[in-house]
């Protein structure tokens, strides 16, 4: 069992994990059968864990993710110059629904003239359908913020990050929209676990 802090630091995932659940072979159960990635996203069954084990595993993901956050503050961005900086910036404001999202969810960041972040919408909820992310949806909350651009941000539930013919399909429709008017769309970015998109960099 470590004793202070820097003993932590390098242990692997089996180490750390036996010392949370008091169980060296409940670890190497668990590490057999997923990875990491896949043990976040485990049900309680699939474990096959006590509900008290369960919930010290639980309750440390969301500390890590909360500190993950707090982290998160001190550098993020306000203003995007980049796809870079709009996938920066998505990493970090989307974090949960990159992690926990079971659906799809379409949302829009509008900006302003200097491309400063204004707000986050969510649009929808579901698959993502050309004809159902309604331009008028989209809009209506960047034009109550004045907006005078937008990015299109939604996330795929499996993981995969690559766009589909739908996605590129969606950021057509809703771009030649807000060339007429007068709110640009900047990028859309699309949300995977190992890594987000810009449909623009894709063009």
């Amino acid at each position: 069992m470590p004793n202070k802090p820097s003993d932590i630091n390098g242990l692997p995932d089996r180490e750390l994990l036996a010392t949370l659940l008091r169980s060296d072979q409940k670890a190497d159960d668990i590490l057999q059968d997923m990875s990491i990635d896949e043990l976040i996203h485990a049900h309680r069954n699939e474990l096959q864990l006590t509900p008290k084990a369960y919930e010290r595993l639980q309750a440390s993901i969301e500390l890590g993710r909360r500190i993950h956050e707090a982290r998160a503050e001190y550098r993020a961005i306000t203003k995007i110059s980049s796809s870079s900086d709009a996938i920066e910036f998505c990493q970090v404001k989307f974090s949960r629904l990159i992690m926990d999202a079971v659906q799809e969810e379409f949302h829009i960041v509008t900006l302003d003239t200097k491309n400063q972040i204004l707000r986050g919408h969510q649009i929808t909820i579901g698959t993502l359908d050309a004809s159902l992310v309604h331009p008028r949806e989209v809009f209506r909350p960047a034009i109550k913020d004045a907006a005078s651009s937008i990015l299109l941000v939604h996330n795929h539930p499996s993981g995969d990050s690559t766009p589909s013919r739908e996605d590129f399909q969606v950021t057509d429709r809703l771009t030649e929209v807000g060339r007429t008017i007068g709110i640009d769309v900047l990028d859309h970015i699309v949300l995977g676990r190992k890594e987000c998109v810009s449909i623009r960099e894709r063009r």
